[in-house]
C-alpha cells in the first residue's frame, strides 16, 4: 500500500488530496484541503506569494487530515498556455520486420518536431501505430511493411509559465514529481465505451474551459478556452451593484443554469455596494442573469468543436466537470445547444472516488488520483525527458499506455 499527493492549481482554489493507493487499485481518500488563491489567472502565476501560501494552506490542511507529511505531489495545471497537437514519427522499413530501435527512431523524429523554443512538454500519449495502410496497431513489434508511423497527441506548455510554477511549488516545500494537463487527469475517468466511441470532456472551471476529445481510446483534440465561471460571477455582480464575493456566493447557492429551472416562488435577499440596502429578487431573476453567458460559453465549445472538425469523433456526446457544471440544468442547457448527449460527471463509481466525484469541482483531483493509482500499478513514463536508454524508453512507453 502506497500513498499519493496530488494538488489541482486552479484559478480561484488551489486544492490538495492524500490518498492510499491498494495493490488491487483501490482508491482510499484520507485528507483534504483547500485554499482561495488569488495568485493565479486562468491557469498562470501572477503573483508568487499568493500562490505560495495557498498551495501550503491547501497541502498542510490535507496532510493534516491523513496524518501524513507528505511533499512529493502529482500536479494538474491549466490554462490558455497549454497547447495540443497530433504529431507522426515516421521511420522506413523497407520490409524489414519493426524492432524496438526502430520504434525508437520514429519517438526522436516525434521529439524534433515537437521541441521548440519556449515551450515545454508535457505529455505524449500513442494513438496508434500505421504500417503502410494498416491503421490502428497497439504494438507493432514483429510486424513488417515499408513504412512504420507512430501517431501521438503531445501537449505542451508555455515554459515561462512552468518555470513560475514550478518556483512556487518549491517555494511552498513542494516537490512537483508529475505535472499533468487538467484535462488529461479528467479524461481519466469517464466510462471506458465513451474513450473507445468517442467523448469531448469540458472542464468548466473558474478561469478557463479545458477541452479535450478522447476517441479510439486515447486523446486527439486539446484546447484552452479564456473564459469560465469567473465572467459568471462578474456578470452577476455588475446586474446586481454587489461585491465579487457576494456574486460568487450568490451562484454557487442560489444560481440555476436557466431562468426556467429556478422555483417561480424563491426568492434571496442581495447585499449591494457601500452603503445601498440590501434587496430581494427572484431566483428566477438572478438566474436570468446567468443564463445568456452559460449559453455563450456553450455556444463557443460547440463552435470550436466543429470548427476543429473533431465534433464527430465525440460520438457519445460531452461530459462537463468543474465548479460551474455544478449549475443546475446546466446539462439540459449545453445538450440543447449542442444537440447531442451531455451529461455532468457527478456520484460516478471510481474504485474509491465516489466521495470525491459527488461535486464535479473535484475532477481534476479525483482524475489525478486515478492517474497516480495508474502510474503505480503500470508506470506510463512520458517519453520525451525519461531516462536510460533509447530502446529501454520505447519499450516502456509502449507498455505502459497499451
Amino acid at each position: 500500500m502506497s500513498q499519493v499527493l496530488v494538488i489541482d492549481m486552479g484559478s480561484s482554489v488551489v486544492s490538495a488530496a492524500v490518498a492510499q493507493l491498494t495493490e488491487q487499485g483501490r482508491i482510499a481518500v484520507k485528507g483534504l484541503g483547500r485554499a482561495r488563491s488569488g495568485g493565479l489567472k486562468q491557469g498562470v502565476v501572477i503573483n508568487i506569494d499568493t500562490t505560495v501560501e495557498a498551495i501550503r494552506r491547501a497541502v498542510t490542511e490535507a496532510n493534516q487530515m491523513a496524518g501524513t507529511k507528505l511533499s512529493h505531489a502529482l500536479i494538474a495545471v491549466g490554462g490558455t498556455h497549454l497547447l495540443g497537437q497530433d504529431v507522426v514519427g515516421q521511420v522506413d522499413l523497407n520490409h524489414r520486420e519493426v524492432t524496438d530501435q526502430m520504434l525508437a527512431q520514429a519517438m526522436e523524429h516525434v521529439q524534433r518536431q515537437v521541441e521548440v523554443p519556449d515551450r515545454d512538454v508535457l505529455s505524449v500519449i500513442p494513438q496508434q501505430f500505421t504500417i503502410d495502410a494498416q491503421t490502428g496497431i497497439r504494438a507493432p513489434q514483429g510486424m513488417s511493411g515499408r513504412h512504420l508511423d507512430v501517431h501521438v497527441h503531445v501537449i505542451t506548455a508555455a515554459t515561462h509559465a512552468l518555470l513560475n510554477l514550478k518556483k512556487c511549488l518549491k517555494l511552498a516545500g513542494i516537490e512537483g514529481d508529475v505535472i499533468v494537463p487538467s484535462a488529461l487527469a479528467v479524461s481519466q475517468l469517464v466510462l471506458s465505451d465513451e474513450r473507445d466511441l468517442g467523448v469531448c470532456i469540458a472542464d468548466i472551471g473558474f478561469g478557463t474551459t479545458d477541452l479535450m476529445v478522447v476517441a479510439d481510446g486515447a486523446p486527439v483534440w486539446t484546447q484552452v478556452l479564456p473564459m469560465a465561471g469567473e465572467l459568471l460571477t462578474h456578470d452577476l455582480a455588475v446586474a446586481l451593484k454587489t461585491p465579487l464575493s457576494q456574486a460568487e456566493t450568490l451562484k454557487c447557492r442560489h444560481g440555476f443554469a436557466h431562468a426556467s429551472f429556478a422555483p417561480a416562488e424563491a426568492r434571496v435577499d442581495v447585499q449591494k455596494l457601500a452603503d445601498r440596502p440590501a434587496e430581494s429578487i427572484s431566483l428566477m431573476q438572478l438566474s436570468a442573469y446567468l443564463q445568456p453567458r452559460v449559453e455563450e460559453i456553450v455556444e463557443i465549445i460547440g463552435e470550436r468543436l466543429r470548427s476543429s472538425g473533431r465534433f464527430q469523433e465525440a460520438a457519445t456526446g460531452v461530459v462537463l466537470t468543474g465548479g460551474t457544471a455544478n449549475l443546475p440544468g446546466i446539462a439540459a442547457v449545453a445538450e440543447s445547444i449542442l444537440q447531442c448527449p451531455v451529461r455532468v460527471l457527478k456520484g460516478v463509481t471510481q474504485d474509491g472516488l465516489e466521495g470525491l466525484l459527488q461535486d464535479p469541482s473535484n475532477a481534476v483531483l479525483a482524475g489525478l488520483l486515478a492517474y497516480g493509482r495508474d502510474q503505480q500499478i503500470q508506470p506510463k513514463p512520458r517519453w520525451i525527458g525519461a531516462q536510460g536508454s533509447a530502446v529501454k524508453r520505447v519499450r516502456d512507453w509502449i507498455k505502459g499506455n497499451f
